[in-house]
Parts: structure tokens; sequence; C-alpha cells
């Protein structure tokens, strides 16, 4: 789990750099966060071991980097619906579009 954290993190880093802001620190806790909701998301059934669960995640590594861009793009805006200022206007998709864009979808449980 730790290669792939430190994957993804070298990613954000390598896409961020002009931000001088940016920080390792930052970076790992944006990670974290995307990881741990990913693992959420996904819903893993009981009988999956760590391993599978690894293999999974690397597997969608595209969509977990993609995650912890939306936590970093959205700081300060925090579940924000839609902000105007100075003629710019935003409105924020869901987090749900990112896993839809990357075709990722919860393990069912019955």
């Amino acid at each position: 789990m730790e290669e792939l954290k430190r994957q993804i993190m070298a990613a954000l880093l390598e896409y961020l750099e002009d931000d001088e802001e940016i920080s390792s620190d930052k970076v790992g806790v944006l990670t974290n966060r995307a990881m741990l909701a990913y693992r959420g998301y996904r819903n893993y059934p009981d009988s999956w071991d760590e391993e599978a669960i690894l293999a999974d995640m690397t597997k969608h590594i595209g969509c977990i980097t993609d995650l912890a861009m939306y936590e970093y793009i959205q700081q300060g805006a925090e579940f924000q619906t839609m902000h105007i200022e100075s003629g710019l206007y935003r409105m924020w998709q869901s987090q749900g579009s990112v896993y839809s864009r990357h075709r990722v979808v919860p393990f069912v449980t019955v």
C-alpha cells in the first residue's frame, strides 16, 4: 500500500510543481483521504484480502489520483455548490463523477 501511496504522491507533486504552497505533507494528507474514500466507495467484500484490495486499487490508480486532485482543488471551498466572484462562476461536480469517469462502481453485498 505504501508503494501505491508513493506513486500517487509523486504524480500529484509533479502535476502541482508550480504551486509554491504545496508540500509533501499536504499531498500525503490528500492521498490518504483519496485512498480511504476509494476503499469506502468500493465496499470490498469481506472475502477480499489486502493483496486483492491492493491489486484493485493499483488497477485504478488514475481514479485515486483524481480523487486526491478533487480534494486539492476544493480546498477552502469544501461542500460549495456555487461560487460567484468578480464575474467568475464556479459549481463543483460531485465526487461521484470522478468514479463514473473511471468506470469504478462499488461492490454490492446482500
